[in-house]
């Protein structure tokens, strides 16, 4: 039997993990501030806008997006007295011009911070599986290398659905241990089954971790009758997650399983622009904004040879091989794709973290002063995580969007006598645009040309589109014409907007805040606006 749990070390463990993952949750507020965001929170937009809980699209399972949409009904009613209307009026309008739009933005906290909380709680389950494994010592230290690894922290801030297979994952790996010592196995291999269909509803690939717990039994029960009594109860638990947590599968499976399918073949088609080894070993995912490993050599190694020599410790060795062929299988399934970002692997990650507290306690007898190797432990996992992490976390504070940017330069010079034209390809939200007093007239780049060229708005949000062929869509000659008329008061961001407004334009775009000189104001203009 373990110690009584020790509260003050795990709660000082999962407040570090909360902090180092808090600040990206107002990144780029209040605009997107992950390439996916949109794919996940547009769904719930319509789930909340029909009241229905069926999105009508697969593509992501439904579980996640449910979980945004209970919350924010939940919300409702601060949002009403808030507001003094309900959030559905707020809500962008389906079939909306551009992916970027996505209002209002307490949907987008709502969606954050869930994955937020339930990164946390895979934190905590770290642990816990850790501790049952090897005692007090190795689940804090498991539960701190989670709290650090940069592949845990730089998704737990952003709406997206990965979190929610790493936290499902290890609960379904947690209660699979269980089958070790339980007095009641029956009931741990129907709650191991219904974690691992939820994994499923999380995120269809998570499904692999049943693999683990078919294997768990295998090498941790004896008889062929006993081990098919529990399949055949996980199998069942397997199915009863899958049905509360896609309730479309009773409804509409042929369209659950379009979506499986699909996600399938993208994976199949897309180029890669990165391949897994080089994000584990030099830079993260191409479309996250943290400029290190994933997990690098010191980790990774360390991680493997714990779950090695876990594999080959009594007691805890059918567990230990259990993950094993988890991992062996999900590699050779996930490689063979072309397509490789490295959130497919994120739930083996708290396995490495697991191996990395196996390895300290194994050491930790052999060494002359043992409270030295617990120290140690610790000191190496902040040592090789906690600087890149603490700088991605300060950075993530700091960060803004341009177009916010750009609109609270203006919230400062302009008035309610003063008109804006907006470009309408930098996709601004409404209600960003809604804080200023001027009048706000958006217009797409063609029909901008002309009260550009005559001088008619005081001020322009202007930026650098492109075509579909990448070149600039505002010309050289068009440009200098403005520029006579205009001059540049501010810029802000980097990045020229994409062609298409389907895609994510990013939170650098370029955008100009042009003012009109005065030697600009036309003779010929006439009483009306082309606007008006």
């Amino acid at each position: 039997m373990h110690r009584a749990l020790r509260p003050l070390p795990w709660i000082a463990i999962l407040l570090l993990a909360a902090a180092v993952r808090l600040t990206a949750v107002t990144a780029a507020l209040p605009y997107m501030n992950y390439v996916d965001d949109g794919n996940y929170l547009h769904p719930v937009a319509q789930m909340l806008r029909s009241g229905s809980w069926d999105p009508g699209w697969y593509l992501y399972p439904t579980l996640p997006l449910a979980a945004v949409a209970a919350a924010a009904r939940l919300y409702g009613p601060v949002y009403q007295a808030e507001h003094g209307r309900p959030m559905r009026e707020d809500l962008t309008p389906p079939g909306g011009d551009f992916y970027d739009v996505l209002e209002p933005v307490e949907l987008l906290l709502i969606g954050r911070v869930l994955c937020l909380i339930v990164s946390v709680g895979a934190v905590l389950l770290t642990g816990l599986l850790a501790r049952r494994l090897a005692g007090n010592r190795a689940g804090l230290l498991a539960a701190f290398a989670a709290a650090l690894v940069p592949a845990l922290v730089i998704r737990s801030g952003i709406a997206t659905v990965n979190p929610y297979a790493v936290f499902f994952t290890l609960a379904c790996l947690l209660f699979a241990d269980r089958l070790r010592t339980s007095s009641h196995p029956s009931r741990e291999a129907l709650a191991a089954g219904a974690m691992a269909g939820l994994a499923f509803a999380s995120k269809y690939p998570a499904v692999l971790v049943s693999l683990s717990f078919a294997a768990t039994v295998l090498f941790v029960r004896s008889g062929w009758g006993e081990r098919l009594r529990f399949w055949v109860l996980g199998g069942v638990g397997a199915v009863a997650g899958l049905v509360l947590g896609i309730p479309p599968l009773l409804t509409n499976p042929r369209g659950v399983l379009g979506g499986v399918f699909q996600q399938g073949t993208f994976y199949e088609e897309l180029p890669s622009p990165s391949t897994f080894w080089r994000q584990t070993f030099h830079r993260a995912e191409w479309d996250l904004p943290y400029e290190h490993p994933e997990l690098g050599w010191p980790f990774l190694v360390l991680g493997l040879a714990g779950l090695a020599l876990g594999a080959f410790t009594r007691d805890i060795s059918g567990t230990v091989r259990a993950w094993w062929v988890y991992i062996l299988v999900a590699l050779g399934l996930y490689t063979r794709y072309g397509y490789q970002p490295f959130r497919n692997l994120l739930p083996l990650v708290p396995l490495l973290c697991i191996g990395v507290a196996l390895l300290a306690v194994r050491i930790r007898p052999r060494l002359p002063r043992p409270l030295w190797a617990d120290a140690a432990g610790f000191l190496v996992i902040a040592a090789l995580f906690g600087p890149p992490v603490t700088g991605y976390a300060l950075e993530r504070w700091r960060f803004q969007d341009s177009r916010k940017q750009a609109v609270d330069w203006l919230s400062a010079y302009t008035g309610p006598g003063d008109t804006v034209l907006v470009l309408r390809e930098l996709a601004f939200l409404p209600g960003e645009l809604g804080r200023l007093e001027a009048k706000i007239v958006p217009r797409r780049l063609e029909a901008a040309r002309t009260p550009l060229l005559r001088a008619v708005p005081r001020f322009v949000l202007l930026g650098e589109p492109t075509n579909e062929q990448g070149r600039q869509a505002i010309g050289p000659a068009f440009r200098r014409r403005v520029l006579d008329r205009y001059e540049i008061r501010a810029r802000f961001g980097e990045v020229n907007t994409p062609p298409f407004p389907y895609w994510w334009h990013g939170n650098r775009q370029i955008v100009y805040v042009l003012e009109r000189r005065d030697a600009a104001f036309p003779a010929d203009l006439g009483a009306a606006p082309p606007w008006s």
